[in-house]
């Protein structure tokens, strides 16, 4: 590894260059040949299946689920030591976490899409009202049961809170509960998950099935044992939102990394659904780019190093630096993305024979009084990490956020699924385009924000 190019790893957030433009022309950059390392998967085909049962095991530990949360990993890294910083302020994208009252969860879980009190602006909306305000039961009011109790929630001073951290990260954030961003509820959201106003926070989060989960299943896989075989204590979730500055991320500088012992076992390309032809060529290189990463600023001290294995994401800016983005647990709950979970769990096998067959090399060298010149000969020579790309259009992988791309009647109004006799799709369309009236009064604003 010390062949590889060094790169800096800590950053001032402000200084996040993202964006198309780091897609120079083949020309301007320097081109390495992809090595997919596809014999190392050829060696470990003959390996016994079982092997996957010990390294992606169904149920994680409560403390693997806990230690992914967002608060827990983020005061490590975005505090991190002197050494981890080479010109630069933070490894990871400031950002805000906000306790929610207890409540929140109720609202989260209420039938319907009615905003708060005092956060009903969303960016994505506009109506001719001067009231400008939103919700999904703007109808008239005799359309409704005169029994029917329609609960409105209520919470000013986490409105204030969030509109305070927009402000101070930027005027733009991106919002995300403990473990899950509402990535399935962007198309209510112009296609984005930019968040400019509190009322598109909770626009977002009430529409995720994501979120859903984090607060009724996040816990469902969760091992009573730990590691050891003790019997773990559950305690209840506390539940926080997590505001990250709002940054352009080009999808396909994101990559997942797979942990294993401590050693990075294998990267893949996060954005699977497309090919981007530039990986093909470059690969290697942000390969280095994430290895170098890796072992200044994240290894051993993720859990501080009480967790061996897990996954964590990162992004490749247009300075060739690396950012911290997110980590999961290591297991099924896990996208695998590019791999299985079998073959990573051979390869995690593979990677323990490798370090075992190293020891036993270092002792032997110890025990005759050989100093070895070159420590990292076996790294270097190593197969790991495995570094996967879409190298053709051939590999794409189906989007698994397709399904959540549009209101589920949307799609049978388009199908014509339920066999009825409905308006036509070009109609219902056609309907949907006409232009909003924007009152007189926010014209001004309009354009000077």
């Amino acid at each position: 590894r010390n062949n590889n190019t060094r790169v800096n790893v800590g950053i001032d957030t402000e200084e996040l260059n993202v964006g198309q433009d780091r897609l120079r022309p083949p020309q301007d950059r320097i081109c390495y040949t992809t090595c997919i390392s596809k014999e190392m998967s050829a060696k470990t085909t003959g390996l016994d299946d079982s092997v996957a049962d010990l390294t992606a095991k169904e149920g994680v530990t409560y403390n693997e689920v806990i230690q992914c949360q967002f608060s827990n990993w983020y005061s490590t890294f975005s505090n991190p030591p002197k050494e981890c910083l080479v010109d630069r302020k933070n490894i990871t994208v400031k950002s805000i976490v906000l306790p929610l009252p207890p409540n929140f969860a109720d609202f989260l879980l209420s039938d319907g899409v009615r905003l708060p009190e005092g956060a009903t602006k969303v960016s994505s909306y506009v109506l001719p009202e001067k009231d400008d305000e939103w919700s999904d039961d703007n109808g008239d009011g005799d359309e409704k049961e005169e029994d029917e109790e329609v609960r409105q929630f209520s919470f000013p001073e986490l409105n204030v809170e969030i509109q305070s951290a927009i402000e101070s990260l930027g005027g733009a954030v991106m919002p995300k509960l403990n473990w899950s961003a509402p990535k399935d509820a962007s198309w209510i959201n112009n296609g984005t998950l930019k968040c400019q106003t509190p009322g598109d926070v909770y626009l977002l989060l009430k529409s995720s099935d994501f979120v859903m989960h984090d607060v009724q299943h996040a816990l469902d896989a969760v091992s009573l044992f730990d590691n050891d075989g003790k019997v773990t204590q559950v305690e209840k979730v506390k539940y926080e939102l997590v505001l990250r500055k709002w940054c352009n991320l080009h999808p396909s500088m994101e990559f997942r990394c797979f942990v294993f012992h401590d050693e990075l076992l294998a990267i893949s390309q996060r954005q699977h659904t497309q090919h981007f032809p530039h990986l093909t060529t470059e690969g290697m290189m942000f390969r280095s780019y994430i290895i170098d990463f890796f072992d200044s600023a994240i290894k051993g001290r993720f859990a501080g190093g009480e967790i061996p294995n897990y996954c964590f994401d990162v992004y490749i800016d247009k300075k060739d630096r690396v950012w911290l983005l997110d980590f999961n647990v290591w297991g099924k709950q896990t996208d695998s993305l590019l791999y299985e979970w079998h073959e990573l769990g051979r390869f995690a096998k593979n990677l323990d024979e490798e370090l075992a067959s190293q020891k036993e090399i270092d002792a032997l060298d110890l025990e005759h009084g050989i100093e070895d010149e070159n420590d990292d000969f076996v790294a270097i020579q190593s197969d790991f990490p495995e570094f996967r790309v879409v190298e053709t259009e051939n590999e794409i992988r189906q989007d698994p956020l397709a399904s959540y791309r549009a209101p589920i009647d949307t799609i049978e109004l388009a199908s014509n699924a339920s066999g009825k006799e409905t308006p036509s799709f070009e109609a219902f369309m056609a309907m949907c385009e006409k232009p909003s009236e924007i009152p007189e009064e926010d014209e001004d604003d309009q354009g000077s924000s």
